[in-house]
């Protein structure tokens, strides 16, 4: 049953971003300081969000990073205090 579903969500997903990308396929003029392009409306749309998920995935692993690292010197700092309170 959840086969069926996740089959589901994806040829839902897969058919709402070709329609998408279908109605919104007007060029649109890219400038940033010396570069000039004309790209699609949904390719532009797509990059943002591709790098807009990346940035976020990037800074969430940072963030876990930190605190497993901060986790590992806690629980070291238990078994010193355990191994010297016995």
């Amino acid at each position: 049953m959840t086969k069926l579903l996740y089959v589901v969500v994806i040829l839902v997903t897969v058919f709402v971003g070709l329609t998408f990308a279908y109605l919104n396929s007007q060029p649109v003029e890219l400038k940033y300081l010396a570069f000039q392009r004309k790209v699609s409306l949904s390719s532009l749309l797509l990059c943002t969000l591709v790098l807009g998920m990346a940035a976020g995935f990037l800074l969430s692993w940072l963030s876990s990073l930190k605190v497993r690292r901060n986790l590992s010197a806690t629980r070291k700092k238990l078994r010193s205090l355990q191994s010297s309170s016995r």
